[in-house]
């Protein structure tokens, strides 16, 4: 029995040489298929390994990514208004370089297409003449001549067709980038009337993946240069205003039109008031018979006013403004002028808090003919205004 155990453990000892030969062999060449592996990514000029580029990389971008990239600054122009001559227009000629083929120029104009019918109320019309050509024999050779050489033949087929703009595009590409120039020309004259050359490398989309801030190009500035708008105030006031033999309190409703612009640093528009006296609103007696305040009347201003804002407005801060008006005020048997300026706060983007001075020339009341006394004095208040 002793000799059966001793031939087991011999038995055992030799089956587990045997795997031991077999796996010790295995790891090591996982270790060197390993470092065999890693020895795959080229070194870098220091000696050090490059890691293997990351699958989604910016760096390699779709061609038509960058085709749409290209175009959305197309869109942006017309979005903007920026592309004349899209009245009733037809794409004329499309032009690429050599390496793009015939099929894409379909595509080309479809998407064009679609950029303007998207972002513009234009009608495109399909001009077929433009595209075609014709073949004539001329002694022992076929002259193939397009309509696109002959401008007398372009105006009477954009008559025929209801025409009024041509648009020409042309493609080109090359491994460092594309390009796309448009221009529109007028179907009946010739004339150029807008050309526009759009770039890859430097287009928007380019520029904010690179980390640029577009804003601060010339181009970008002008287009987002502010535009003269229309701004609506009501206001209301409480003021000390000069009357007949004296000072009326009121509760003054007004109304403000102003034209912004110089980029919102001026404002010109005019000013409406009417005059409410306090003793009228309450029920009690006014302080003279002759008030010109319970009745209709009404102040007229031209204003104008320089906003103290810097280059821009940041409406997360408070601006002051400046104002000048000149003007007058009627009631029944009463004309005169006013001359008005102030300070204005402006909080937030719609409301304002201001405080004005005025003075009043003499001018003379009259009741049922006869003067009841001269107006003039120095008006001032204060009021807060909504602005739209």
């Amino acid at each position: 029995m002793a000799h059966d155990l001793n031939r087991h453990i011999m038995k055992w000892s030799g089956t587990s040489s045997l795997l031991l030969s077999l796996i010790l062999p295995l790891s090591a060449l996982a270790q060197d298929s390993g470092g065999a592996a890693s020895n795959n990514n080229p070194p870098s000029a220091s000696g050090s390994r490059i890691a293997p580029e990351k699958k989604g990389d910016d760096s390699k971008r779709n061609f038509y990514q960058v085709l749409e990239d290209v175009l959305a600054d197309f869109e942006y122009d017309l979005k903007g208004g920026q592309v004349q001559g899209l009245k009733d227009v037809a794409i004329r000629n499309i032009a690429t370089s050599e390496n793009i083929p015939p099929s894409f120029k379909q595509h080309l104009e479809l998407v064009i297409s679609e950029k303007i019918l998207k972002n513009s109320k234009t009608r495109i019309v399909q001009c077929l003449p433009c595209k075609s050509k014709k073949a004539a024999l001329s002694g022992d050779n076929v002259v193939i001549t397009s309509a696109d050489s002959n401008p007398a033949e372009m105006a009477r087929i954009a008559k025929m067709s209801g025409i009024s703009n041509y648009l020409d595009i042309a493609y080109s590409f090359q491994p460092s980038g594309m390009m796309i120039s448009m221009y529109t020309i007028d179907a009946e004259t010739g004339g150029v009337v807008w050309s526009r050359s759009y770039n890859s490398e430097t287009s928007r989309a380019s520029m904010f993946r690179r980390g640029v801030d577009y804003s601060q190009t010339d181009q970008a500035r002008t287009a987002e240069e502010y535009q003269p708008t229309i701004s609506y105030r009501p206001t209301l006031y409480v003021m000390m205003a000069s009357d007949v033999g004296g000072y009326t309190t009121c509760i003054v409703p007004a109304f403000k039109m102003v034209e912004r612009y110089d980029n919102r640093r001026k404002e010109v528009g005019f000013e409406l008031d009417y005059y409410l006296g306090v003793n009228s609103l309450v029920g009690a007696a006014p302080s003279t018979s002759a008030s010109l305040y319970r009745g209709f009347n009404l102040t007229m201003l031209f204003l104008h006013q320089w906003n103290l804002q810097g280059e821009l407005e940041n409406f997360n801060q408070v601006r002051g403004s400046i104002f000048l008006g000149l003007g007058g005020t009627y009631a029944s048997g009463f004309l005169g002028g006013l001359v008005r300026t102030g300070y204005e706060w402006r909080f937030g983007k719609h409301w304002a808090i201001q405080g004005n001075l005025g003075l009043r020339p003499p001018a003379t009341a009259f009741t049922s003919g006869v003067s009841a006394g001269t107006v003039t004095g120095v008006d001032f208040g204060i009021g807060i205004s909504a602005m739209y």
